[in-house]
């Protein structure tokens, strides 16, 4: 044997032990879940290769968190129990936050409480919701958690939240020391809203940060009734705070519905002819509102929402009876090389009664690009015109960088919508690359006998034509329109909760996405809105008891370069609540029938089913604890009797793991593959 072979031999078990030791091990396999979808682009996905197709089957269940009931919690947000969103992995540690505003660290590998902070509302708040008449605020969900984030700025990391009440929170995620308490929006800020006729709700609304401008994009959610209020956004300059000189300063707001009280009816034509891309779903291509004749234009959208019409016919009425807000749910994106915050919007209210706004309703449950120092919308892409039927357009919004669509290697921005359709947007204008509409799978290369089922009165209104921009609810075009109007019942699919209702996931290696739609019939009857009705809470609708109908899911695999099914599974009689997780050749898919199911993401083969004692409502996180063995994580419970389940349940928090002698043997091999690519 050589000297040269002699030394590489020992160089080579020298950097194994070293690398088997357990510092460096964590070191090699370290994996985090900073971001709400896994990273700043919403993938869903990490990359790992400890877990994987052939040692999926050995995963067991390493600890549970039992939640404590909101009961234990502030008082005026007790009335939503749990967790619903997907808790963050970061450093070993696990994070999440209660609907009822505590924050828990705990350590991932034992599932020990590091460290919980309480965030109750501040008593002036809730003396100020409470006392103000008009009402400033609708407190609905009192809860209802959908994210957190960990950002690391100028190298430190901070856990961000925004509370119901509209606090900005930044905590420091190894002490748990709040390092900032800071409230965006105050009673006094949302009493003075210019244009405005409605109120806003304590949801927790989506948020996102440019760390590279330090400035954070939020904006407020608003009911689903008729008092909801004019939505807006708006950016906040963190740098102050950064710097320790001042609090956080908004330095932009920007409204993207038009002045509830009807003073300026060409609101809408302007920023159209102000935005870089406006465009429109017609139910099987994109508009562009830009290039039609401006007579045709003009017809489209002078005094959408008809605030102009409604005040003439009502000079005293104080509430507008129509509006929308920001989207609450799926967590926004940001490109920091474009300087743009990729936000979505919630669906027009009042939810299924659009007597007092006709029109498309821009921006309504749409996709909106904004420039993160101005707060100037780039372009929008409308996914639901005068919406009938509640499909907004609130999940997570995907980011891809540099990826093969229609073989030519560019950025695109991903959206799937309660409508049922998964839009791939050009990042600088809007424009469509291609669509994936559930209704016809078949057409993107799916099998015809899954997908959406429309019921009756379901459709995709055109834009173009004024009739259907003109309807009051929905099947008012057909025969049925007096039983309808005598509150007649029907069933709707997609139901209220749409037809994807969670997030979907990207694996960048094989340049796929997955996506979960479901059928989920829910019965109602029409209500009347407007003046002389109930508010709040007049949704236009009436909830209603017919018998069960069937339930299902259909789960694709999209060729992300050309928009067509790879492979679709079809999962009867349970719907789909959530989002997908991927990683390494697995697709996680959580149901709310208590079941965690992993498909083979080549093929769609259902490789584990898990039973867990509750549903499981939102995707699951992967980790590596501080000894570098894989974690999945996530909760379970549900927020509100009869959402989603027959009763709340406050739960419980789940981590999985592989057994330590399969862990360790998968670390040890994954090492091994590292050493010998040093030598």
């Amino acid at each position: 044997m050589n000297v040269e072979k002699c030394i590489q031999m020992s160089m080579a078990a020298v950097l194994l032990a070293a690398l088997l030791s357990p510092v460096v091990l964590a070191q090699q396999q370290a994996v985090d879940w900073a971001r709400y979808n896994a990273n700043r682009y919403n993938w869903n996905y990490v990359e790992q290769t400890q877990l994987n197709k052939e040692n999926v089957k050995f995963l067991e269940i390493k600890w549970a968190f039992p939640i404590p009931p909101a009961s234990v919690g502030d008082p005026y947000f007790s009335g939503s129990e749990g967790v619903v969103h997907t808790p963050l992995i970061y450093k070993g540690v696990a994070y999440f936050v209660t609907n009822w505003h505590r924050v828990y660290a705990l350590d991932l590998g034992s599932g020990k409480t590091l460290w919980s902070v309480d965030l109750p509302p501040p008593k002036e708040f809730v003396d100020q919701i409470l006392a103000a008449k008009p009402p400033l605020w609708e407190p609905f969900f009192r809860g209802h958690f959908h994210q957190i984030h960990i950002y690391e700025i100028d190298g430190r990391p901070y856990l961000f939240l925004m509370t119901n009440y509209y606090y900005l929170v930044a905590i420091d995620p190894f002490t748990g020391d709040v390092r900032l308490r800071h409230p965006i929006f105050t009673a006094d800020y949302m009493a003075n809203i210019p244009g405005n006729r409605g109120v806003y709700d304590v949801s927790t609304p989506s948020f996102t940060i440019d760390t590279r401008r330090k400035i954070l994009v939020v904006g407020p959610g608003t009911p689903e009734d008729q008092g909801a209020g004019r939505g807006f956004f708006v950016g906040v300059d963190l740098k102050p705070w950064l710097e320790g000189r001042d609090s956080p300063q908004i330095i932009w707001r920007t409204f993207h519905i038009p002045p509830q009280d009807g003073s300026d009816p060409e609101w809408t034509l302007r920023l159209v002819d102000q935005m870089r891309g406006a465009w429109i779903w017609d139910g099987e291509k994109l508009v562009n509102i830009k290039t039609l004749p401006a007579d045709q234009k003009r017809q489209l959208l002078y005094d959408d929402w008809g605030y102009r019409r409604f005040v003439e016919q009502y000079p005293n009425e104080k509430v507008s009876y129509a509006g929308n807000g920001a989207g609450w749910g799926g967590a926004y994106a940001v490109d920091e090389d474009r300087g743009l915050a990729y936000v979505a919007t919630n669906q027009a209210s009042p939810d299924w009664n659009a007597t007092f706004r006709p029109g498309p309703n821009l921006w309504s449950a749409s996709v909106l690009a904004l420039n993160v120092e101005t707060g100037q919308i780039i372009w929008g892409v409308q996914t639901m015109p005068h919406d009938l039927w509640d499909w907004d357009c609130a999940w997570s919004v995907l980011m891809l960088k540099g990826v093969n669509i229609n073989n030519q290697r560019r950025d695109a921005v991903i959206k799937g919508c309660k409508n049922g359709v998964v839009y791939a947007l050009d990042p600088d204008d809007g424009r469509l690359l291609w669509d994936f509409n559930s209704w016809n799978p078949a057409k993107s290369g799916g099998d015809p006998r899954y997908g959406i089922k429309p019921s009756k009165y379901a459709k995709f209104l055109n834009p173009l034509d004024p009739r259907d921009m003109s309807w009051g609810w929905q099947g008012q075009w057909t025969d049925d329109a007096q039983y309808l109007r005598n509150r007649g019942k029907f069933y709707q699919n997609p139901p209220a909760t749409g037809g994807i209702e969670s997030d979907p996931a990207y694996d960048p290696q094989r340049n796929r996405l997955f996506v979960a739609v479901y059928n989920s019939p829910s019965a109602f009857s029409l209500q009347n809105v407007g003046p002389g009705t109930s508010w709040p809470a007049g949704w236009g609708i009436a909830f209603e008891s017919l018998p069960a109908q069937p339930t299902n899911t259909t789960i694709y695999a999209i060729d992300v370069s050309t928009g067509r099914v790879v492979w679709n599974v079809f999962v009867p009689n349970v719907p789909y609540r959530g989002g997908l997780t991927t990683s390494n050749g697995l697709v996680f898919a959580t149901f709310n029938d208590g079941t965690v199911r992993v498909y083979d993401a080549d093929n769609g083969a259902e490789l584990r089913r898990i039973i867990i004692a509750g549903p499981v409502m939102t995707q699951p996180s992967i980790g590596t604890d501080a000894e570098g063995k894989i974690r999945v994580v996530f909760p379970v419970s549900n927020p509100l009797p009869g959402f989603w389940a027959p009763t709340a349940l406050s739960g419980f928090v789940v981590s999985m793991g592989l057994p330590d002698v399969v862990a360790e043997r998968t670390v040890v091999q994954t090492v091994r593959t590292e050493v010998t690519r040093v030598q």
